[in-house]
């Protein structure tokens, strides 16, 4: 039971921590031809996102633990644990980028987002894939038991 604890804490806090990305990195997407029909549904669009993001932090979380054989691997971090997850993240990210810019068009970047050079796709929503996760594993690893 402490890890399924664990998993609804850093899914919550990574809510938390997604949203505040989110609402940081707008200015870094065009929104021409996106419309939202005032604030709240900005609002929702924005934890709809902060949700789907908080759910790949701990979709990354449980694929470490799969690789490490350890579901209270956040514990403690080893230099193996740490890039597995960086790892994870970074091309989980570099993935969703992808497909949501250069397939589906479902979004796109404003001139002021950062490129990966090669890869055409924004560092910040990488870079949050890297970051999120491991600040919330550090901020509810108490929940953990010691593995």
């Amino acid at each position: 039971m402490p890890f399924l604890r664990f998993l609804f804490f850093f899914f919550l806090v990574s809510v938390a921590l997604n949203f505040g990305w989110e609402i940081s990195q707008m200015s870094l997407y065009s929104f021409s031809g996106v419309s939202f029909s005032g604030y709240d549904a900005f609002v929702k669009a924005h934890w709809i996102s902060a949700v789907k993001d908080a759910l790949m932090c701990a979709g990354l979380y449980v694929l470490v633990a799969i690789f490490t054989r350890n579901a209270g691997w956040g514990k403690r971090f080893t230099n193996q644990r740490l890039v597995f997850l960086e790892s994870f993240g970074f091309m989980w990210a570099v993935a969703v980028e992808y497909q949501g810019v250069m397939v589906r068009h479902a979004w796109a970047y404003a001139k002021a987002m950062p490129l990966l050079p090669g890869l055409n796709v924004g560092i910040v929503p990488v870079l949050q894939m890297m970051v999120v996760p491991l600040v919330g594993i550090l901020l509810v690893r108490k929940q953990l038991s010691d593995k």
